[in-house]
């Protein structure tokens, strides 16, 4: 496992998939997605990975991101809370992307989820 972290989020970069950790009361705006783009780039190059969002803070998800910040290497979003209204949230940015997505209660789910993916 690599660990990358700078002022707005924390990125764990494993085999096939990503943790992404945004911290509390961030915009994740387009500009931010490009920055995480850049990094996930570099790491996996043109190997396929899954996504792992991590919501442990509240914060905000610009739309954009989702129809303008998408790697075509990136074949699922695993998105992860306990929150009741995460999961809300998480219903209606779904309708946003077009590939493997899904929502689980623990991180060690989507782990798992995200390693028998491939």
């Amino acid at each position: 496992m690599e660990l990358f972290t700078n002022d707005f989020c924390q990125i764990e970069f494993y085999s096939s998939f990503v943790i992404i950790v945004i911290k509390e009361n961030t915009l994740f705006t387009l500009d931010k997605a490009t920055s995480v783009r850049k990094k996930l780039r570099s790491y996996y190059k043109k190997n396929d990975f899954v996504l792992i969002t991590h919501r442990k803070y509240k914060h905000e998800v610009a739309e954009e991101v989702y129809k303008q910040g998408q790697l075509h290497t990136m074949k699922g979003l695993a998105i992860v809370s306990s929150c009741a209204d995460e999961r809300d949230k998480a219903m209606q940015e779904q309708q946003l992307y077009d590939k493997s997505f899904a929502f689980f209660e623990t991180i060690e789910e989507a782990k798992s989820w995200a390693t028998a993916y491939f």
